[in-house]
């Protein structure tokens, strides 16, 4: 009788998709964001610099978006977690 053969292991994230990142004590992982969530970020500055959008839209879009991308960041859950407890 044999085992069976071993799930593959999970592939590593490439760097395009998860960007690159450094470990900063105290506040966490710091690093360049992926490529589209940087084209999104340019796009925003951008209809902000044109007054396309007025420069408060655009803050409150370019902050949402970066929330909403690090959903999983431990300094956020800390922080909801603490306000959550107010």
């Amino acid at each position: 009788m044999t085992a069976p053969p071993a799930a593959p292991a999970p592939a590593a994230p490439d760097a395009a998709a998860t960007g690159w990142h450094v470990d900063v004590p105290l506040i966490g992982p710091v690093g360049w964001p992926p490529t589209g969530n940087l084209a999104f970020l340019a796009a925003i500055g951008g209809l902000a610099a044109l007054e396309v959008v007025a420069w408060p839209v655009a803050a409150a879009l370019a902050i949402g978006h970066v929330l909403a991308q690090a959903h999983d960041n431990p300094v956020l859950r800390a922080v909801g977690e603490g306000l959550e407890d107010a």
